[in-house]
């Protein structure tokens, strides 16, 4: 179908662009002058990982979509095309809101920090995204009664995670520390780990899981996934409530206590080691290991074991029929 190859070019290009523009990081050494390299690593940090990686993201969950039969192929078009508009378009400019330090132009740091404060608009769309999911994971045949989406319930789960942390960690925690006056005070701080935890695998760890979840249930036939669904649910909430308690127990109170400390005696005190390892800052870090052991306890080994459970079984499954029509 027209449409379905159309998807399909699109994919091609936005993974394309994920090492196209990621080639400038290798440019610069140890003896290149600052500007040079502040300039390449925002545009990594910033073009790369809200620009370009958003829209392939975009892409990738249209695609998913699709094959579900949730959206039809030309509203996934409609639907990547506006969001390429959004992203690129305050992406590419707003990228000069973190050259603070570099000298740029007055117009150019007035220019950047509007659109990189419009970015929260596509975003908030990912959020309502996120309530359609919601929706269709509770929508039933009207005929047989069944779950529209019900194979793939828990791969809407996982994307349902993916909008909301978009709007928290990139939309949210993002806007925090997006102005430029305020990365005076903030860039490099907890705030910038609170937001890059919640928005990076927030968003993206949560997406390739969704991923990976999908074509796990292609593979699986009902028994299979019988034998792995409580171990999938069990790491969809550990890994959700693992990196809440991160956010809230660690990264965003200390974020607030560093800032604290940049505006009342310098941000060079705020950065320097004998206050990070002590006082409340430094509570907070030791108490962040609650987040750390439900994150990978209850999150990242139940999903793995699922996956190796998933691709062993394939493989036993497999060579079993090989023998069956062999003896044949």
């Amino acid at each position: 179908m027209p449409r379905r190859r159309e998807l399909c070019i699109l994919f091609f290009l936005t993974a394309s662009t994920i090492p196209i523009f990621y080639i400038p990081a290798v440019f610069y050494h140890h003896d290149t002058h600052f500007t040079l390299i502040d300039n390449w690593r925002f545009w990594i940090i910033h073009l790369w990982v809200e620009g370009f990686f958003e829209v392939f993201s975009t892409v990738l969950v249209a695609i998913m979509t699709v094959q579900m039969g949730i959206i039809r192929a030309i509203t996934a078009l409609r639907i990547i095309y506006l969001d390429a508009i959004l992203y690129l378009l305050g992406g590419v400019v707003g990228t000069g809101h973190h050259w603070y330090f570099t000298g740029q132009t007055n117009v150019n740091m007035a220019l950047a920090a509007c659109f990189s404060a419009m970015e929260v608009v596509p975003l908030t769309l990912l959020t309502m995204e996120a309530r359609d999911f919601i929706r269709v994971s509770q929508t039933k045949c009207s005929k047989c009664q069944h779950y529209l989406a019900e194979k793939q319930q828990w791969t809407i789960y996982f994307l349902i995670a993916v909008g909301v942390w978009n709007f928290v960690g990139a939309g949210i925690f993002g806007f925090l520390i997006n102005l430029p006056v305020i990365s005076y005070f903030e860039v490099g701080t907890n705030l910038t780990a609170n937001h890059a935890h919640a928005a990076m695998f927030g968003v993206f760890g949560m997406l390739a899981l969704a991923t990976v979840l999908f074509c796990m249930r292609a593979m699986q036939d009902e028994t299979l996934w019988n034998r792995v669904k409580t171990l999938v649910k069990v790491s969809f909430f550990g890994l959700n409530i693992g990196m809440s308690l991160m956010v809230i127990v660690d990264l965003f109170p200390a974020g607030v206590l560093q800032l604290w400390d940049a505006i009342e005696n310098g941000y060079w005190h705020a950065r320097q080691l004998n206050y990070l390892m002590s006082g409340t800052y430094h509570l907070l870090e030791q108490i962040r290991i609650v987040g750390d052991v439900v994150f990978i306890v209850f999150g990242v080994i139940p999903i793995v074991a699922a996956i190796l459970i998933t691709f062993c079984s394939r493989g036993f499954a497999s060579n079993e029929l090989i023998g069956q029509k062999s003896s044949l």
